[in-house]
């Protein structure tokens, strides 16, 4: 059976596509959730990381162009994955891609806000990094330094990498979808009195729908996410725009 909406994913920085695992199970089967993967890491582990949001944004539009079955489609980004997504829907619409009926960014400020982690945090002390990261929730839970030295934080450090060197350049861009913003009230590195400026970057209106919790929380109350389709009227969730 063919769904009615198709959800793409991307991960945050230092994830992969396997976050999304047990999404599926969060939606009706009207939904199919797609976890997206970045090069050099999962499925993808033999190719090299994107150099930049852009480059990795114009390679998951590509795979978002072979896999969407001309359905409605919904873009879901995490912290890094929000400015990914931005760019995907930028990249999609210069493909003559439909837009997508929903872009939601999670966990991030606007682009023309500058993350609160500088360009040394990539190249921290494997410890250092790791305090950072737990100060946020973001450290896996079980992690060992041996996992974390060998695997997790090299992925990590290619992702802020490219991450803080960002430069949206797209204060005179918008793209022809609404934004969702998701953002929690704890979560320090979000500003809550400055998420609704993502709105600058749309044509079709944003919404800013705050949850209770830190940076990845929502990782953790899914529902969360799938009653914010429905609010938002996305077909396929119980919603229809």
């Amino acid at each position: 059976m063919t769904a009615d909406i198709q959800l793409f994913c991307v991960p945050y920085a230092g994830g992969s596509a396997r976050v999304y695992r047990n999404w599926r199970r969060e939606f009706p089967d009207s939904t199919e959730v797609v976890p997206l993967e970045f090069a050099g890491r999962g499925s993808r582990a033999a190719q090299p990381f994107p150099d930049s949001v852009a480059e990795a944004a114009l390679d998951l539009a590509e795979t978002v162009r072979e896999r969407a079955t001309g359905v409605p489609y919904v873009l879901f980004g995490h912290s890094m994955g929000s400015l990914v997504v931005f760019e995907m829907a930028v990249a999609l619409r210069a493909l003559g891609l439909p837009s997508p009926a929903l872009v939601v960014v999670s966990a991030r400020n606007p682009p023309h806000i500058r993350a609160k982690w500088n360009a040394h945090v990539p190249e921290l002390p494997d410890a250092e990094l790791l305090d950072l990261l737990a100060g946020v929730g973001g450290v896996p839970p079980g992690l060992s330094p041996a996992i974390a030295a060998g695997f997790f934080l090299p992925l990590l450090r290619a992702d802020l990498r490219i991450a803080v060197k960002y430069d949206a350049g797209a204060a005179d861009r918008s793209i022809d979808a609404p934004i969702l913003v998701l953002a929690g009230r704890e979560d320090p590195l979000v500003d809550p009195e400055l998420v609704a400026q993502w709105g600058r970057y749309t044509e079709r209106g944003c919404t800013v729908v705050e949850h209770g919790g830190h940076h990845f929380s929502l990782f953790g109350q899914v529902h969360e996410l799938a009653g914010a389709l429905r609010a938002a009227g996305v077909p396929g969730t119980g919603g229809s725009l």
